[in-house]
């Protein structure tokens, strides 16, 4: 027991603590609870800005966010309260099949992009750690955020002693440079995991976090179509200039970044709905049969006569 929860099943472990599946003793309903670590415990300036941060996160409630229901205290170890959804992470997914088809990816960018922007909106927040790990697929596929631990408030963010707390295949480069982190930072990071999730493998690999890192900040991702040749332009676009390592080459608002995406989605359901002829424009002229044939005849009838021809002067030519 812890509190009122039963602990059940260890779902995963983190930087800031491990997650449990749980029941809810009173409500009897499962949950999932994320116990912070001892050390997270004692830290008073962390409990007070964690605290304020999961006040605001209560109150989210978007069918893109994971929803926020308590968050207490037992035997000096904090603890949060969540609605439990499996643990069916994109990560996960990723693993299991490889290469996510582009449809799919398009309708978790939307999801996620929605949950973010609803984030921003209602409480300023900034998630900080968008990452395939902390995206869950619910029934029907429908992408949850989880985990706003790292998150920045309006108030916090000028706290922010710009520790690196994030994973490096998808953290900002303004992050990594010590930068201030705005709602592009999250935006970067969803672009990172949205270019996993499609060619199956991160933008920047090396052999430490550290080479990982300066990547972000010096190189540009091998195109979309290295990997996937029949990726739709309007899905690479919208994908790769989430990814700009300069903020102001990104998107201005999730509504333009949901937009984006909404007109990629509507595209490749129309190609997918158009018939085979229709999707290569070839131009054909309109010939029967009996002019081709004619045509043919008198091709040929050329060619023989010409041949004819230079044989019929090139003998005369010897006499």
């Amino acid at each position: 027991m812890f509190g009122d929860y039963r602990l059940e099943k260890l779902l995963g472990e983190g930087g800031m603590g491990s997650v449990y599946k749980a029941v809810d003793t009173k409500l009897n309903r499962p949950v999932a609870i994320k116990v912070l670590k001892a050390g997270l415990s004692q830290d008073t300036k962390f409990i007070t800005n964690f605290l304020r941060e999961v006040e605001i996160t209560a109150g989210l409630s978007h069918p893109n966010i994971v929803q926020v229901y308590a968050f207490g205290e037992h035997n000096g170890q904090y603890y949060l309260v969540m609605e439990y959804i499996g643990q069916h992470t994109l990560d996960a997914e990723i693993q299991m099949r490889k290469r996510l088809p582009e449809d799919q990816v398009i309708s978790i960018a939307i999801g996620v992009a929605s949950g973010l922007q609803f984030a921003l909106e209602k409480g300023g927040l900034i998630h900080r750690d968008i990452k395939p790990g902390n995206i869950l697929l619910a029934s029907g596929g429908t992408p949850k955020i989880v985990d706003f631990g790292l998150a920045l408030t309006p108030e916090t963010a000028e706290e922010s002693t710009g520790e690196i707390w994030g994973t490096p295949y998808y953290v900002s480069p303004e992050r990594l440079e010590g930068e201030p982190e705005d709602f592009r930072s999250d935006m970067y990071s969803l672009g990172m995991t949205l270019y996993h999730a499609l060619v199956g493998r991160p933008a920047f690999e090396a052999n430490t976090a550290e080479l990982v890192a300066m990547m972000h900040v010096t190189e540009k991702p091998l195109p979309l179509q290295t990997y996937v040749p029949t990726i739709q332009e309007p899905t690479s676009y919208a994908i790769t200039k989430s990814m700009a390592r300069d903020r102001e080459g990104r998107f201005n608002s999730y509504a333009e970044f949901i937009a984006q995406f909404e007109d990629a989605k509507r595209r490749l359901s129309q190609t997918r709905t158009l018939p085979i002829q229709s999707r290569v424009k070839v131009a054909e002229p309109k010939v029967n049969n009996t002019q081709t044939l004619l045509i043919a005849g008198v091709v040929i009838a050329v060619v023989v006569l010409t041949v004819v021809g230079i044989i019929a002067y090139r003998m005369m030519g010897s006499l």
